[in-house]
């Protein structure tokens, strides 16, 4: 793990080019690159992380420009439509495009189907690495599959030390949550994985209708995009989605409040949004999910989540990092596990 430098940064490219792995920062979380277009480089992350090779990766690019994306072939032309408009509003940005997969793009990183996620990062680690390679980066979260995301480079550590030669240390990711990925290759496009970008601010862009998908999908079978395994982003300590407020604290339990409890004991409680912006939650979710299971309590309760727009995406994790959900009644709490969990 070392920090941002002329130095780290040089070294981290010549890794990158000589077929390895680099965990470094984005603004969403913490990204495990290779190179894109090699397949021996793109199957290190699989081996990295545990990750089923029925779960496809983004590839990170290093310039907005979807007409040279066409042009070297990572993606298919013609471009879709609404593309170029969203490439121009959001990219650098958390915002992940399905379109046709190109025909240099390796079919594991696209778990063998004709269409490739696609964005470019609006952080400065990771577009200095994009540029100095000239070329896409794969990167899943640098995390062991279906745990926590890291978003900072100790989390990575606890989660692959020991497996990748080298962390770039860029301090804590702002945004804390990872991109919006949108398919452009539905009528109307369709949003596979909720983000910061919501439904409504692309279609201020587009002028169409946006739907969310919300619907999880089985990892045996290829996954449209990145995010949308039915379990995912998970603490070992069970997590446990609470129905109402949470305002009774027994001490074998670890509990994350969204607002502050005048009641709630220190020890054991974890705030989600001190500063009452919900941004802040985001930011908050995956260190505070990582703080509490490192206890080693029974269980993790968490407050319900109050509607803002990016309550769709902390929703989005919570549910498919839980348990199941609990609930305060009788004088215990009353624990109701997921169907499939």
């Amino acid at each position: 793990m070392v920090p941002i430098s002329a130095s780290s940064l040089r070294e981290a490219c010549q890794i990158l080019q000589g077929g390895d792995l680099v965990a470094f920062p984005t603004e969403t979380v913490y990204g495990l690159g290779a190179l894109g277009l090699r397949s021996d480089a793109v199957q290190k992350i699989f081996h990295a992380k545990g990750r089923p090779s029925t779960d496809p990766l983004i590839l990170h690019l290093p310039s907005p420009d979807l007409n040279q994306a066409v042009t070297h072939h990572w993606m298919a032309a013609p471009i879709p439509p609404f593309a170029n408009e969203l490439a121009k509003k959001f990219w650098p940005g958390p915002l992940t495009l399905v379109v046709p997969k190109g025909a240099k793009v390796p079919l594991e990183v696209t778990a063998g189907l004709g269409t490739v996620a696609l964005r470019v990062p609006a952080h400065p680690v990771a577009e200095k690495l994009l540029q100095e390679l000239g070329e896409p980066l794969a990167a899943p979260s640098a995390n062991r599959f279906g745990r926590i995301s890291p978003t900072d480079a100790s989390a990575v550590l606890q989660e692959l030390d020991g497996k990748i030669p080298l962390i770039l240390d860029g301090g804590p990711c702002p945004h804390g949550i990872e991109s919006t990925v949108l398919s452009l290759l539905s009528d109307p496009p369709t949003i596979l994985r909720p983000g910061s970008i919501t439904a409504e601010m692309i279609s201020q862009i587009i002028h169409t209708e946006v739907l969310l998908r919300s619907q999880p999908r089985d990892s045996k079978r290829a996954l449209l995009s990145p995010g949308m395994l039915e379990n995912h982003y998970a603490p070992k300590t069970p997590l446990y989605l609470c129905t109402a407020p949470i305002e009774s604290f027994p001490s074998s339990y670890q509990f994350i409040l969204y607002h502050r409890r005048a009641a709630s004991p220190q020890a054991q409680t974890y705030l989600l949004c001190p500063d009452g912006n919900p941004s802040t939650a985001a930011q908050n979710l995956y260190r505070i999910l990582r703080e509490a299971d490192q206890v080693g309590s029974q269980a993790i309760f968490i407050d319900p989540i109050p509607d803002s727009p990016w309550a769709p995406a902390l929703r989005d994790r919570l549910h498919r990092a839980s348990a199941g959900t609990a609930n305060w009644a009788n004088g215990q709490w009353n624990l109701l596990p997921r169907a499939n969990s």
